[in-house]
């Protein structure tokens, strides 16, 4: 090592850091940079990233001076994140103590991060793309159908854990086929089929009754009547056309009187000499479901055998079919939406205003935004034109939501800015960030008539609480419970069926939905966010209730039971949710890297460094002196690996404490006849002997961290896009607003969107 360099290296630092928080730049700093700080880089840093050593290519006194903050800011990120995540120092060297990684934290937060506020752009929040999720609730939300865009669409790619990331949903060739296929099925949904001509039945000879066949005809060679049996789908006028002929005897043309249901039509008389044929048309009034009998009766007949000529001799009457036409109207089936749509649902064809009506209605909700005349003119004019083209009016309608469908207005969210604030976003914008939040759809007409009048903002606490009370808020729950729990991935969990023949589909479903309804049920009843570890109580069905071996009464419905004595040992607090112990499992046995790994990424926001190229996995069991080792004992070994242990050394110890759980998540107290260790000791000297003890020191020194991870969540979820460096000190400041109280869940969750981040247009 150059000692002169480190010599006035250690001179320099002190007086410049001295002279530079003197101008002001540090004027925010909670430490004293010479006493407080520099002694802590030195004793945890330097040996590898300072004072002429740059292991990585990493020096961290390069990084500290006047404009060497604002510089380096990446930079200072990497060294946040690898102390946030305790990468960083390596496990096997001195380690600092919490308070001492805390006070380093705050100090980079405040002299690398907080003077940019001032001065830079966050991140922005990108165009988005509808994901498949909010496609289908905004095409219900608007269209009153119901639609299958899951198995549809393609798998919507996911960014930093969920799938409402602009910038990974893109819009390929093949999607946007899908987009116009769909466009097609919502409007014959909403519309009906496109229908040419009426529907129909048809009877043929060989299904008249009466009569008897003669060849591909039915004959009535006296007085009497051919029957058939109809059912009306719908309310309206039916029309019936019958292919009939007749022979000629006698001074007058056979008649064909026709009844339906006993009462007398019209009667015919058949000009049409056999074997040509005419076509004869009536109509009768039908009802919805009604069944309709239809006769068809010869009433003068005549025989002549004296006559010359044989042709003349006898009158028959010919029928070679009978056809019925459904009316012009809408089926039933479609009725409801077409009034939705259009208000009106009797006729196939409307008006014109009705039209026009429609689309001042609802391409506003389609396009997320109030319309101008210009934009309404130019959907008129391309209704005229289908019309012009001689499109029946129905069709045209199609048409112009088919236009609109398949739009970047409608496809992408655009959020537009406030021209009055300009550094917020529009009510109109704020109305559907809040409503896809927590709805992953549009805004409801009250909602929509605030973000019109401008007054969503100043009703925004009142219209959250209003939004948690909807039945829409599970989609809330279900995706981004979902996507930050990661229950989504339950649905591939294959555990081994001949170890695990107790594990179904419908306990995987169940799994799901107590997790979905404990939160929920924290939610509702805005507990403090600590209740997610701490809870006495979980959401339970029979079927899990079995599972669980719990004790009492239950149904099929989920239902709030408190766990006591021994139950409440073993369960209490998500750590014991089936649902995570069995995501974080191997198909044949627990993983405690996979469970520590879940701890430190979805309560912790401290993710774990990839593991370096090569490295073996543990895959086969290891045997020792003619036995299998425990999971606990291989684990040991495998981490002896230096480019393993400073990952595993945390990872490992959390994922040990859950090992009372199967890889199923049912208790257990032995593993191959050997009693389970799940005695954790963290690096930093934290101990905790199973799930309750863990959970309980998450609480008791790790709360502000959880919180943290939470504010993290919601905001990567609901600004859809990844947070950077600079969004830290927005996180700092909704902490803030929450701080000095016990931290309760919707208020936490209110926090979040009445923050800068959900109300800006970043």
């Amino acid at each position: 090592m150059d000692f002169s360099f480190f010599i006035s290296l250690r001179r320099l630092i002190p007086w410049f850091s001295i002279w530079f928080f003197s101008l002001g730049y540090g004027k925010t700093s909670s430490f004293n940079f010479e006493n407080e700080i520099i002694p802590l880089l030195e004793e945890y840093c330097y040996d590898c990233h300072g004072e002429g050593a740059k292991k990585g290519g990493f020096k961290i006194d390069e990084l500290i001076g006047l404009g060497a903050f604002k510089q380096n800011q990446k930079k200072w990120d990497r060294v946040w994140k690898n102390l946030n995540n305790r990468n960083m120092p390596p496990a096997n060297v001195s380690q600092p103590y919490d308070p001492e990684i805390s006070k380093i934290l705050t100090w980079i937060e405040e002299a690398s991060f907080r003077p940019d506020l001032v001065e830079e752009d966050f991140g922005n929040a990108r165009l988005r793309r509808l994901n498949r999720k909010e496609y289908e609730n905004t095409i219900q939300d608007i269209f009153g159908i119901e639609i299958d865009a899951e198995s549809y669409f393609p798998a919507d790619d996911t960014g930093y854990g969920f799938d409402t990331i602009g910038e990974v949903l893109t819009l390929s060739p093949l999607l946007m086929e899908k987009y116009l296929g769909m466009a097609e099925v919502v409007m014959q949904k909403v519309l009906g089929p496109i229908q040419e001509e009426n529907e129909s039945v048809q009877f043929f000879a060989e299904n008249i009754e009466g009569g008897r066949q003669y060849e591909s005809l039915r004959v009535l060679p006296q007085r009497g009547s051919f029957e058939i049996n109809h059912t009306s789908t719908i309310k309206g006028e039916y029309e019936v056309k019958v292919w009939a002929s007749a022979s000629r005897a006698g001074n007058e043309f056979a008649k064909m009187q026709v009844q339906v249901n006993g009462r007398e039509i019209q009667t015919f008389s058949i000009e049409s000499e056999y074997p040509r044929k005419s076509i004869y048309r009536l109509s009768f009034q039908g009802n919805e479901n009604q069944r309709n009998k239809i006769s068809l009766s010869f009433t003068n007949d005549f025989y002549d055998p004296k006559n010359r000529n044989p042709k003349r001799r006898d009158r028959n009457l010919y029928v070679e079919k009978i056809e019925i036409l459904t009316p012009k109207d809408l089926n039933l089936c479609f009725r409801e939406s077409r009034l939705r749509l259009l208000g009106e649902s009797e006729t196939q064809n409307i008006k014109d205003h009705h039209a026009l009506f429609s689309f001042k209605k609802w391409l506003p909700r389609i396009y997320r935004t109030d319309l101008n005349s210009e934009d309404f003119t130019k959907h008129e004019f391309f209704y005229r034109e289908m019309r012009a083209k001689g499109l029946a009016s129905i069709e045209a309608v199609r048409q112009t939501f088919k236009a609109a469908l398949i739009s970047p207005r409608f496809i992408f969210r655009e959020e537009s800015m406030d021209f009055a604030k300009p550094d917020k976003i529009d009510e109109f914008a704020l109305a559907h960030r809040l409503s896809y939040f927590l709805w992953s759809s549009v805004p409801d007409d009250t909602m929509w008539e605030l973000a019109k009048n401008r007054e969503l903002r100043k009703n925004l606490k009142k219209e959250f609480q209003r939004m948690l009370s909807d039945p829409k808020i599970n989609a809330f729950i279900e995706n981004f419970s979902g996507q930050w729990l990661q229950l989504r991935d339950l649905k591939q969990v294959t555990p081994n069926p001949d170890q695990f023949p107790e594990f179904s589909d419908s306990v995987r479903i169940s799994m799901i939905r107590e997790t979905e309804e404990f939160i929920k049920y924290l939610l509702m009843e805005n507990l403090p966010v600590g209740t997610l570890l701490s809870a006495n109580f979980s959401m339970v069905n029979h079927e899990l209730a079995k599972y669980y071996g719990l004790p009492g009464n239950f149904t099929e419905e989920f239902q709030r039971v408190v766990f006591t004595g021994e139950d409440f040992s073993k369960r209490g607090g998500i750590l014991t949710h089936g649902s995570i112990l069995a995501i974080t499992s191997n198909p044949t046995r627990t993983s405690p890297v996979k469970r520590g790994k879940w701890v430190l990424e979805n309560l912790l926001a401290a993710p774990p460094r990839e593991p370096p190229p090569n490295v073996t996995k543990l895959e086969e069991p290891i045997t020792k002196d003619n036995r299998v080792l425990t999971l606990r004992e291989q684990m040991a070994q495998h981490s002896k690996n230096p480019m393993c242990y400073s990952c595993h050394a945390s990872m490992d110890n959390l994922g040990y404490a859950l090992e009372n759980f199967n890889a199923i998540g049912k208790w257990r107290t032995e593993e191959d006849g050997m009693p389970l260790d799940v005695f954790g000791k963290l690096s930093s000297g934290e101990e905790f002997n199973g799930v309750q003890e863990l959970q309980s020191f998450l609480i008791d020194y790790k709360k502000q961290a959880i919180v943290r991870c939470i504010i993290k969540k919601l905001l990567t979820y609901g600004l859809g896009r990844g947070l950077t460096y600079k969004d830290r000190a927005l996180v700092d400041d909704i902490l803030s607003d929450i701080s000095g109280k016990e931290v309760l869940l919707a208020d936490l969750l209110f926090a979040v969107i009445k923050s800068e981040s959900f109300q800006n247009g970043y």
